[in-house]
Protein backbone atom coordinates (compact mmCIF):
# COMPACT_ATOMS: atom_id res chain seq x y z
CA UNK A 1 0.00 0.00 0.00
CA UNK A 2 1.15 3.29 -1.15
CA UNK A 3 1.93 5.63 2.06
CA UNK A 4 -0.21 9.23 2.00
CA UNK A 5 2.46 12.03 1.98
CA UNK A 6 2.27 13.59 5.55
CA UNK A 7 2.26 17.22 3.97
CA UNK A 8 -0.55 16.73 1.97
CA UNK A 9 -2.10 15.22 5.34
CA UNK A 10 -1.10 18.60 6.81
CA UNK A 11 -2.62 20.89 4.00
CA UNK A 12 -5.66 19.20 4.00
CA UNK A 13 -6.50 19.18 7.81
CA UNK A 14 -5.45 23.40 7.78
CA UNK A 15 -8.39 23.60 5.35
CA UNK A 16 -10.66 21.53 7.69
CA UNK A 17 -9.60 24.13 10.24
CA UNK A 18 -10.49 27.35 8.59
CA UNK A 19 -13.58 25.88 7.23
CA UNK A 20 -14.84 25.50 10.68
CA UNK A 21 -13.89 28.65 11.81
CA UNK A 22 -16.21 30.20 9.33
CA UNK A 23 -18.94 28.46 10.22
CA UNK A 24 -19.08 28.31 13.92
CA UNK A 25 -17.45 31.23 15.17
CA UNK A 26 -18.24 31.67 18.73
CA UNK A 27 -20.35 29.18 18.93
CA UNK A 28 -19.28 28.65 22.99
CA UNK A 29 -20.67 31.47 23.60
CA UNK A 30 -24.03 31.14 21.67
CA UNK A 31 -24.68 28.18 23.50
CA UNK A 32 -24.52 29.96 26.81
CA UNK A 33 -28.05 31.48 27.72
CA UNK A 34 -27.84 34.92 28.72
CA UNK A 35 -28.71 34.92 31.95
CA UNK A 36 -25.96 32.65 32.46
CA UNK A 37 -23.64 35.07 31.44
CA UNK A 38 -20.78 36.62 34.01
CA UNK A 39 -20.16 40.22 33.61
CA UNK A 40 -16.26 41.93 34.98
CA UNK A 41 -16.72 45.03 36.20
CA UNK A 42 -13.75 47.56 38.03
CA UNK A 43 -14.24 50.15 40.58
CA UNK A 44 -12.49 52.26 42.13
CA UNK A 45 -13.70 53.02 45.77
CA UNK A 46 -11.97 55.36 48.38
CA UNK A 47 -10.43 54.74 51.81
CA UNK A 48 -9.51 57.15 54.80
CA UNK A 49 -6.15 57.24 55.99
CA UNK A 50 -4.68 59.02 59.40
CA UNK A 51 -1.30 59.24 61.65
CA UNK A 52 -1.50 57.67 64.90
CA UNK A 53 1.24 57.36 67.82
CA UNK A 54 2.48 53.72 68.40
CA UNK A 55 2.85 54.97 72.07
CA UNK A 56 2.77 51.40 74.22
CA UNK A 57 2.40 49.20 71.35
CA UNK A 58 5.61 48.39 70.35
CA UNK A 59 7.44 45.06 72.15
CA UNK A 60 10.68 45.98 73.60
CA UNK A 61 11.90 42.49 73.17
CA UNK A 62 14.16 42.48 70.28
CA UNK A 63 17.28 40.13 69.20
CA UNK A 64 18.98 43.39 68.70
CA UNK A 65 19.44 46.95 71.12
CA UNK A 66 19.95 50.13 70.52
CA UNK A 67 22.31 52.84 71.95
CA UNK A 68 22.62 56.55 71.27
CA UNK A 69 20.62 59.65 70.99
CA UNK A 70 20.04 61.94 68.29
CA UNK A 71 17.97 65.08 67.70
CA UNK A 72 14.98 64.83 65.48
CA UNK A 73 15.48 67.61 62.69
CA UNK A 74 11.05 66.16 61.91
CA UNK A 75 10.44 67.16 65.67
CA UNK A 76 13.56 69.15 66.85
CA UNK A 77 13.71 67.27 69.77
CA UNK A 78 16.32 64.54 71.44
CA UNK A 79 15.81 60.94 70.36
CA UNK A 80 17.33 58.56 72.79
CA UNK A 81 17.83 55.00 73.06
CA UNK A 82 18.55 52.68 76.33
CA UNK A 83 18.40 49.09 77.09
CA UNK A 84 18.70 46.39 79.60
CA UNK A 85 20.14 43.39 79.35
CA UNK A 86 20.30 40.12 80.84
CA UNK A 87 23.46 37.55 80.49
CA UNK A 88 23.00 33.53 79.23
CA UNK A 89 24.90 31.05 81.13
CA UNK A 90 25.97 27.67 79.10
CA UNK A 91 24.72 24.88 81.37
CA UNK A 92 26.99 23.64 84.38
CA UNK A 93 29.40 26.21 83.46
CA UNK A 94 32.66 25.60 85.73
CA UNK A 95 35.80 27.78 86.83
CA UNK A 96 38.96 26.06 87.34
CA UNK A 97 38.13 23.11 89.82
CA UNK A 98 41.10 24.24 91.96
CA UNK A 99 40.50 28.13 91.67
CA UNK A 100 41.98 30.78 90.41
CA UNK A 101 45.23 33.18 91.40
CA UNK A 102 44.47 34.85 94.38
CA UNK A 103 41.01 34.17 94.80
CA UNK A 104 39.86 36.94 92.68
CA UNK A 105 39.61 38.12 88.98
CA UNK A 106 41.62 40.49 86.48
CA UNK A 107 39.19 42.05 84.96
CA UNK A 108 35.34 42.53 83.94
CA UNK A 109 34.66 44.19 80.60
CA UNK A 110 31.43 44.78 78.41
CA UNK A 111 31.37 44.52 75.29
CA UNK A 112 28.96 45.38 72.97
CA UNK A 113 29.25 44.69 69.44
CA UNK A 114 27.55 46.45 66.80
CA UNK A 115 27.72 46.64 62.61
CA UNK A 116 26.42 49.48 61.81
CA UNK A 117 25.00 52.86 63.35
CA UNK A 118 22.84 55.55 62.67
CA UNK A 119 24.52 59.08 62.55
CA UNK A 120 28.27 60.60 62.81
CA UNK A 121 30.84 58.04 62.84
CA UNK A 122 33.45 60.26 65.06
CA UNK A 123 30.66 62.25 67.30
CA UNK A 124 31.94 61.81 71.02
CA UNK A 125 28.57 60.15 72.92
CA UNK A 126 28.64 58.93 76.92
CA UNK A 127 26.96 56.13 78.52
CA UNK A 128 26.08 55.29 82.12
CA UNK A 129 26.10 51.46 82.99
CA UNK A 130 23.59 50.88 85.97
CA UNK A 131 23.54 46.81 87.43
CA UNK A 132 20.19 45.73 87.70
CA UNK A 133 18.31 45.21 91.50
CA UNK A 134 15.32 43.41 89.95
CA UNK A 135 14.80 40.87 87.37
CA UNK A 136 12.83 40.79 83.89
CA UNK A 137 10.40 38.27 84.31
CA UNK A 138 10.42 35.80 81.70
CA UNK A 139 7.00 35.44 79.91
CA UNK A 140 6.32 39.32 80.42
CA UNK A 141 5.86 41.90 77.29
CA UNK A 142 7.79 44.65 78.07
CA UNK A 143 7.77 47.77 75.71
CA UNK A 144 9.44 50.50 74.44
CA UNK A 145 8.11 52.84 77.07
CA UNK A 146 9.10 50.45 79.93
CA UNK A 147 10.65 52.59 82.98
CA UNK A 148 13.70 51.36 84.03
CA UNK A 149 13.07 52.57 87.48
CA UNK A 150 11.18 49.18 88.07
CA UNK A 151 14.70 47.69 88.06
CA UNK A 152 17.31 49.65 89.49
CA UNK A 153 18.04 52.64 91.87
CA UNK A 154 18.54 55.78 89.55
CA UNK A 155 19.55 57.69 92.60
CA UNK A 156 22.49 55.14 92.79
CA UNK A 157 25.93 56.22 91.22
CA UNK A 158 26.38 53.75 88.06
CA UNK A 159 29.18 51.37 87.83
CA UNK A 160 30.97 52.55 84.85
CA UNK A 161 31.08 55.59 82.47
CA UNK A 162 32.03 55.30 79.19
CA UNK A 163 32.73 57.96 76.28
CA UNK A 164 33.30 56.23 72.70
CA UNK A 165 32.48 57.27 69.04
CA UNK A 166 31.34 54.96 66.46
CA UNK A 167 34.43 54.35 64.77
CA UNK A 168 37.60 54.28 67.23
CA UNK A 169 40.41 55.72 65.32
CA UNK A 170 42.50 54.55 68.35
CA UNK A 171 42.55 51.03 66.62
CA UNK A 172 44.96 50.34 63.34
CA UNK A 173 43.57 50.83 60.02
CA UNK A 174 45.00 47.30 59.63
CA UNK A 175 42.63 45.64 62.53
CA UNK A 176 39.88 47.80 62.13
CA UNK A 177 39.14 47.72 58.30
CA UNK A 178 40.27 43.78 58.50
CA UNK A 179 37.32 41.32 57.83
CA UNK A 180 37.44 39.52 61.35
CA UNK A 181 37.06 42.44 63.14
CA UNK A 182 33.71 43.34 64.38
CA UNK A 183 33.37 47.08 66.10
CA UNK A 184 32.33 47.32 69.51
CA UNK A 185 32.74 49.55 72.62
CA UNK A 186 34.64 48.52 75.23
CA UNK A 187 33.14 49.43 79.15
CA UNK A 188 35.47 48.42 82.07
CA UNK A 189 33.24 47.00 85.00
CA UNK A 190 34.02 46.71 88.78
CA UNK A 191 35.95 43.89 89.56
CA UNK A 192 34.03 43.61 92.32
CA UNK A 193 31.63 41.45 90.18
CA UNK A 194 34.56 39.13 88.89
CA UNK A 195 34.64 38.56 92.39
CA UNK A 196 31.27 37.60 93.52
CA UNK A 197 31.17 35.10 90.58
CA UNK A 198 34.01 33.63 92.22
CA UNK A 199 32.58 32.98 95.35
CA UNK A 200 29.42 32.16 94.58
CA UNK A 201 30.84 29.64 92.20
CA UNK A 202 33.05 28.24 95.08
CA UNK A 203 30.74 28.47 98.12
CA UNK A 204 30.57 25.52 100.35
CA UNK A 205 28.27 24.37 102.85
CA UNK A 206 29.08 23.59 106.58
CA UNK A 207 30.59 20.25 105.28
CA UNK A 208 32.40 21.49 102.61
CA UNK A 209 30.34 20.51 100.21
CA UNK A 210 30.29 22.53 96.68
CA UNK A 211 26.32 24.66 96.54
CA UNK A 212 27.72 27.04 94.41
CA UNK A 213 28.26 25.58 91.22
CA UNK A 214 24.22 25.10 91.17
CA UNK A 215 23.62 29.15 90.52
CA UNK A 216 25.65 28.16 87.29
CA UNK A 217 24.31 25.18 85.96
CA UNK A 218 21.59 27.12 83.64
CA UNK A 219 20.74 30.50 82.80
CA UNK A 220 18.01 30.65 85.25
CA UNK A 221 20.06 30.27 87.80
CA UNK A 222 22.35 32.44 87.39
CA UNK A 223 20.19 35.31 86.57
CA UNK A 224 17.97 35.20 89.98
CA UNK A 225 21.04 34.29 91.73
CA UNK A 226 24.29 35.79 90.73
CA UNK A 227 23.74 38.66 88.18
CA UNK A 228 20.56 39.69 86.93
CA UNK A 229 21.65 41.87 84.27
CA UNK A 230 22.57 45.78 82.93
CA UNK A 231 21.15 48.83 81.65
CA UNK A 232 22.74 50.92 79.40
CA UNK A 233 21.55 54.52 79.02
CA UNK A 234 23.25 56.89 76.99
CA UNK A 235 23.87 60.19 78.50
CA UNK A 236 25.70 62.67 76.88
CA UNK A 237 26.04 63.22 73.21
CA UNK A 238 24.19 64.12 70.05
CA UNK A 239 23.98 62.65 66.42
CA UNK A 240 24.87 58.62 67.25
CA UNK A 241 23.01 55.51 67.54
CA UNK A 242 24.79 52.28 67.24
CA UNK A 243 22.91 49.14 66.01
CA UNK A 244 24.13 46.61 68.71
CA UNK A 245 24.08 42.97 67.75
CA UNK A 246 25.34 41.94 71.02
CA UNK A 247 26.67 42.42 74.44
CA UNK A 248 29.10 40.19 76.24
CA UNK A 249 30.41 40.53 79.68
CA UNK A 250 34.06 39.10 79.61
CA UNK A 251 35.75 37.63 83.23
CA UNK A 252 39.45 37.58 82.75
CA UNK A 253 41.22 35.47 85.51
CA UNK A 254 44.68 33.87 85.99
CA UNK A 255 44.56 29.75 87.03
CA UNK A 256 47.61 27.33 87.54
CA UNK A 257 48.21 24.29 85.29
CA UNK A 258 50.85 21.90 85.76
CA UNK A 259 54.44 22.52 84.43
CA UNK A 260 57.29 20.60 83.02
CA UNK A 261 57.66 19.53 86.59
CA UNK A 262 54.36 17.80 87.07
CA UNK A 263 53.57 20.44 89.52
CA UNK A 264 50.81 22.97 89.21
CA UNK A 265 53.01 26.26 89.40
CA UNK A 266 52.55 27.35 85.98
CA UNK A 267 49.99 30.51 85.58
CA UNK A 268 47.84 30.60 82.57
CA UNK A 269 45.49 33.37 81.36
CA UNK A 270 41.09 32.19 81.30
CA UNK A 271 38.04 33.95 80.29
CA UNK A 272 34.19 33.63 81.37
CA UNK A 273 31.97 34.81 78.48
CA UNK A 274 28.17 35.22 79.54
CA UNK A 275 26.54 36.74 76.54
CA UNK A 276 23.24 38.93 75.37
CA UNK A 277 21.35 35.94 73.44
CA UNK A 278 18.32 34.79 72.16
CA UNK A 279 18.06 32.40 75.44
CA UNK A 280 17.44 35.74 77.72
CA UNK A 281 16.04 39.06 77.42
CA UNK A 282 17.14 42.02 75.90
CA UNK A 283 14.50 45.19 76.35
CA UNK A 284 15.07 48.55 74.37
CA UNK A 285 13.91 51.86 76.38
CA UNK A 286 13.00 54.40 73.69
CA UNK A 287 12.25 57.83 74.13
CA UNK A 288 10.69 59.33 70.94
CA UNK A 289 9.14 62.76 72.10
CA UNK A 290 7.47 65.60 70.69
CA UNK A 291 5.68 63.62 67.70
CA UNK A 292 2.00 64.33 68.51
CA UNK A 293 2.12 67.27 65.71
CA UNK A 294 3.84 65.33 62.96
CA UNK A 295 0.50 62.61 63.50
CA UNK A 296 -1.54 65.61 63.56
CA UNK A 297 -0.38 66.82 60.30
CA UNK A 298 -3.24 66.22 57.71
CA UNK A 299 -1.23 67.01 54.49
CA UNK A 300 -0.20 63.15 54.24
CA UNK A 301 0.55 60.11 57.20
CA UNK A 302 3.76 59.08 58.61
CA UNK A 303 5.41 55.74 58.97
CA UNK A 304 8.00 56.49 61.83
CA UNK A 305 10.48 53.87 64.19
CA UNK A 306 11.20 53.25 66.58
CA UNK A 307 8.05 53.71 69.40
CA UNK A 308 6.82 56.63 66.70
CA UNK A 309 4.19 56.88 64.21
CA UNK A 310 2.11 54.28 62.37
CA UNK A 311 -0.53 54.92 59.82
CA UNK A 312 -4.57 54.08 60.05
CA UNK A 313 -6.55 53.02 57.39
CA UNK A 314 -10.39 53.12 57.09
CA UNK A 315 -11.43 50.88 55.11
CA UNK A 316 -14.78 51.17 53.31
CA UNK A 317 -16.44 48.16 53.91
CA UNK A 318 -20.09 49.18 53.60
CA UNK A 319 -19.78 51.29 50.41
CA UNK A 320 -18.10 47.84 48.71
CA UNK A 321 -21.15 45.57 49.93
CA UNK A 322 -23.89 48.28 48.55
CA UNK A 323 -21.74 48.31 44.89
CA UNK A 324 -19.87 45.06 44.11
CA UNK A 325 -21.22 42.04 43.64
CA UNK A 326 -18.68 39.02 44.24
CA UNK A 327 -15.42 40.46 45.20
CA UNK A 328 -12.41 39.22 42.94
CA UNK A 329 -9.94 41.66 43.80
CA UNK A 330 -8.85 44.68 45.40
CA UNK A 331 -5.51 46.55 45.33
CA UNK A 332 -4.41 49.21 47.44
CA UNK A 333 -1.23 51.62 46.91
CA UNK A 334 0.54 53.79 49.24
CA UNK A 335 2.62 56.27 47.61
CA UNK A 336 5.33 57.50 49.64
CA UNK A 337 6.63 61.12 49.15
CA UNK A 338 9.94 61.89 48.61
CA UNK A 339 11.69 63.94 51.40
CA UNK A 340 12.60 67.22 51.03
CA UNK A 341 14.89 67.87 54.28
CA UNK A 342 17.89 68.28 53.97
CA UNK A 343 19.77 66.78 56.75
CA UNK A 344 22.85 65.29 56.88
CA UNK A 345 21.81 62.16 57.88
CA UNK A 346 18.37 61.20 56.59
CA UNK A 347 16.37 58.56 58.03
CA UNK A 348 15.95 55.34 55.90
CA UNK A 349 12.83 54.04 54.51
CA UNK A 350 11.16 51.51 56.32
CA UNK A 351 11.72 48.21 53.77
CA UNK A 352 8.36 46.31 54.63
CA UNK A 353 4.87 47.02 56.29
CA UNK A 354 2.62 44.56 57.72
CA UNK A 355 -0.88 45.81 57.48
CA UNK A 356 -2.89 44.35 60.19
CA UNK A 357 -6.79 44.84 61.56
CA UNK A 358 -6.21 47.60 64.49
CA UNK A 359 -8.25 44.82 66.89
CA UNK A 360 -5.44 42.30 66.49
CA UNK A 361 -2.13 44.87 66.32
CA UNK A 362 -1.28 43.78 69.63
CA UNK A 363 -1.97 39.55 69.59
CA UNK A 364 -0.07 39.63 66.30
CA UNK A 365 2.86 40.29 67.80
CA UNK A 366 2.59 39.23 71.30
CA UNK A 367 1.42 35.81 69.69
CA UNK A 368 4.35 35.68 67.23
CA UNK A 369 1.92 35.53 64.55
CA UNK A 370 3.34 35.40 60.84
CA UNK A 371 0.94 37.41 57.97
CA UNK A 372 -1.90 34.99 56.67
CA UNK A 373 -2.88 37.03 53.57
CA UNK A 374 -6.60 36.61 55.54
CA UNK A 375 -6.44 39.02 57.94
CA UNK A 376 -3.04 40.21 57.76
CA UNK A 377 -0.32 41.38 54.85
CA UNK A 378 3.13 42.09 53.89
CA UNK A 379 4.19 44.45 51.62
CA UNK A 380 7.88 45.71 50.24
CA UNK A 381 8.89 48.92 49.09
CA UNK A 382 9.36 49.39 45.40
CA UNK A 383 11.93 52.23 44.96
CA UNK A 384 11.33 52.43 41.16
CA UNK A 385 7.78 53.25 41.92
CA UNK A 386 8.17 54.93 44.74
CA UNK A 387 5.30 53.08 46.91
CA UNK A 388 4.20 49.88 48.62
CA UNK A 389 1.42 47.54 46.94
CA UNK A 390 -1.01 45.26 48.22
CA UNK A 391 -2.05 43.79 45.26
CA UNK A 392 -5.03 41.94 46.03
CA UNK A 393 -6.79 42.20 50.11
CA UNK A 394 -9.99 40.96 48.85
CA UNK A 395 -9.97 37.90 51.60
CA UNK A 396 -9.56 41.16 54.14
CA UNK A 397 -12.24 42.76 52.92
CA UNK A 398 -14.61 39.59 52.75
CA UNK A 399 -13.77 38.49 56.11
CA UNK A 400 -14.55 41.76 57.39
CA UNK A 401 -17.81 42.26 55.86
CA UNK A 402 -18.85 38.52 56.94
CA UNK A 403 -18.02 39.69 60.51
CA UNK A 404 -19.93 43.23 60.02
CA UNK A 405 -22.60 41.31 58.42
CA UNK A 406 -23.04 38.36 61.30
CA UNK A 407 -22.47 41.38 64.21
CA UNK A 408 -24.82 43.93 63.53
CA UNK A 409 -27.82 40.99 62.18
CA UNK A 410 -27.34 39.54 65.63
CA UNK A 411 -26.78 42.96 67.86
CA UNK A 412 -28.07 46.02 66.60
CA UNK A 413 -25.24 47.61 68.50
CA UNK A 414 -22.48 45.63 67.32
CA UNK A 415 -20.78 48.40 65.65
CA UNK A 416 -20.65 50.84 68.16
CA UNK A 417 -19.12 48.19 70.36
CA UNK A 418 -16.83 47.46 67.81
CA UNK A 419 -14.99 51.05 66.70
CA UNK A 420 -12.36 49.40 65.14
CA UNK A 421 -14.26 46.61 62.76
CA UNK A 422 -13.55 48.54 59.84
CA UNK A 423 -9.48 49.71 60.54
CA UNK A 424 -6.37 48.31 59.79
CA UNK A 425 -2.83 49.60 60.77
CA UNK A 426 0.63 49.67 58.69
CA UNK A 427 2.97 49.13 60.97
CA UNK A 428 6.72 48.82 59.40
CA UNK A 429 8.36 45.69 60.62
CA UNK A 430 11.82 43.52 60.36
CA UNK A 431 11.15 40.03 59.36
CA UNK A 432 13.62 36.93 59.41
CA UNK A 433 13.05 34.65 56.58
CA UNK A 434 14.38 30.88 55.92
CA UNK A 435 17.27 30.25 53.63
CA UNK A 436 15.13 27.90 51.19
CA UNK A 437 12.00 29.38 49.84
CA UNK A 438 12.35 32.79 51.55
CA UNK A 439 9.05 32.79 53.35
CA UNK A 440 8.47 34.89 56.81
CA UNK A 441 9.40 32.56 59.62
CA UNK A 442 9.53 35.48 62.55
CA UNK A 443 7.76 38.91 62.20
CA UNK A 444 9.19 41.95 64.59
CA UNK A 445 8.33 45.74 65.09
CA UNK A 446 11.15 47.45 63.13
CA UNK A 447 13.00 49.09 65.97
CA UNK A 448 15.72 51.13 63.45
CA UNK A 449 15.85 54.80 62.69
CA UNK A 450 13.29 54.71 59.79
CA UNK A 451 10.68 57.64 58.87
CA UNK A 452 8.34 58.13 55.82
CA UNK A 453 5.47 60.16 54.84
CA UNK A 454 2.60 58.57 52.72
CA UNK A 455 0.06 60.30 50.46
CA UNK A 456 -3.21 60.29 52.80
CA UNK A 457 -5.08 62.13 55.45
CA UNK A 458 -6.67 65.16 53.69
CA UNK A 459 -6.09 62.64 49.85
CA UNK A 460 -8.28 59.84 49.91
CA UNK A 461 -6.85 55.97 49.18
CA UNK A 462 -8.23 54.13 45.80
CA UNK A 463 -8.82 50.41 46.11
CA UNK A 464 -9.29 49.68 42.86
CA UNK A 465 -11.47 46.42 43.07
CA UNK A 466 -12.59 43.95 40.21
CA UNK A 467 -16.16 42.32 41.18
CA UNK A 468 -18.25 39.86 38.69
CA UNK A 469 -21.88 38.60 38.79
CA UNK A 470 -23.89 36.67 36.84
CA UNK A 471 -26.55 38.41 34.39
CA UNK A 472 -29.63 37.04 36.44
CA UNK A 473 -28.84 38.17 39.35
Amino acid sequence: MKKFPYFLLIIFSLFAFAGCDDETAGIGGSIVPDNDKITIDTLTIYAKSRSILANDSILANSNNVYLGRYTDYETGSVFSSDFIAQFNCVEDYGFPAEGVVGDTTTSVELKLFYNTYFGDSLNTMQCDVYELDRTLEEGKPYYTNVDPAEFIDEENTPIATKSYCAVDRSIPDSIRLSDDYTRNITITLPNSIGKRFLEKYYETDANGDSIGKKNFSNSEEFINNIFKGLYVKSTQGDGTVLYITMARLNVSFQYYIKGNSGAKDSIVSGIATFSSTKEVLQVNKFNNSNIQELADDNSCTYLKTPAGIFTEVELPINEIIERADTLNSAKIVFTRYNSDNEAKFSYSVPKTLLMVRKKDMYDFFLKNKLYDNITSYSASFTQSSNEYKFNNISRLINYIADEYQKGTASDPEWESKNPDWDKVVLIPITQTTDNNFGNAISVSHNHGMTSTRLRGGKDPIAISIVTSKFNNE
